[in-house]
C-alpha cells in the first residue's frame, strides 16, 4: 500500500504544480492523503497486534492440550 500511497502523492503533486486543481480540491486532497497515510499507519499496527495475540493463544492453547493429557 505504501507503494500506492506514494504514488497518489506524486499524481497529486504533478496536479498542484500543473495548476489542475482549485485551491479547495487541493486543500480536500491533501487532508484525504494525510487521512490516507493515517489509516494506512493504523492498519499496519492493528495487524501486529492480531499476529501477536495470535501467537501467544497459540501457545497457550498447546499448552493446555499438553497439560490435558
Amino acid at each position: 500500500m505504501t507503494d500506492k500511497l506514494e504514488q497518489y502523492q506524486e499524481r497529486l503533486a504533478e496536479m498542484t504544480e500543473s495548476g489542475g486543481l482549485s485551491a479547495e480540491a487541493q486543500s480536500l486532497m491533501s487532508e484525504m492523503m494525510d487521512e490516507l497515510a493515517e489509516l494506512q499507519r493504523s492498519n499496519k499496527a492493528l495487524r501486529r497486534v492480531i499476529l501477536k495475540s495470535g501467537q501467544g493463544s497459540a501457545m497457550s492453547t498447546r499448552l493446555r492440550d499438553a497439560l490435558y493429557e
